[in-house]
């Protein structure tokens, strides 16, 4: 189910080409954050792959609409801006499908238009990797926050190619 206002990994190709990704890998027993969580599609699909996860999103709908399609599990689905609710926990990686729309021009518009920098800047005080799906046509964007990132598996969608950026922290 998807709740109205809330992200539709359907209607925007990324959501199900991430969740494909994801659910080909083993996540068991690694603690994962996924920021922006929307429906809980990608949650669910960690979740299934053995994780333990914390799925947050800024949006209350988005936030009661994962709740739903994950009661059955053991996700914790929090309501909050960026790391706001996770202040002082830690996790084995950091999963995020940024909420953009592709209008006329090249580059994805951010629904929160400085996303990209205040992920940049906290990734690394709450996760020891991140796993970020943005579209491969805009990765200078991610170069120019300083992510860092190395693009690890790019995958065709019927819109555009969805790359998967990998960083890990070095030293902790």
């Amino acid at each position: 189910m998807v709740g109205h206002g809330v992200f539709d990994p359907v209607a925007h190709l990324s959501g199900i080409a991430a969740a494909d990704h994801l659910a080909a890998q083993d996540w068991s027993n690694v603690r994962v954050l996924e920021i922006g969580t929307g429906c809980g599609l990608l949650a669910g699909v960690l979740h299934d792959r053995s994780a333990q996860v914390t799925a947050v999103d800024i949006s209350a709908e988005a936030v009661s609409c994962a709740r739903s399609n994950l009661i059955d599990t053991s996700v914790d689905v929090r309501e909050s801006n960026l790391f706001a609710a996770v202040v002082g926990e830690s996790f084995d990686v950091l999963v995020i499908n940024p909420p953009y729309e592709v209008g006329r021009s090249r580059n994805p518009t951010l629904r929160s238009a400085d996303l990209l920098s205040r992920l940049a800047d906290g990734w690394t005080d709450v996760a020891d990797r991140l796993v970020l799906m943005f579209p491969t046509d805009s990765e200078d964007l991610l170069d120019t926050f300083g992510f860092g990132v190395d693009c690890t598996a790019r995958i065709a969608t019927d819109g555009r190619e969805l790359g998967v950026y990998v960083a890990t922290v070095v030293d902790r």
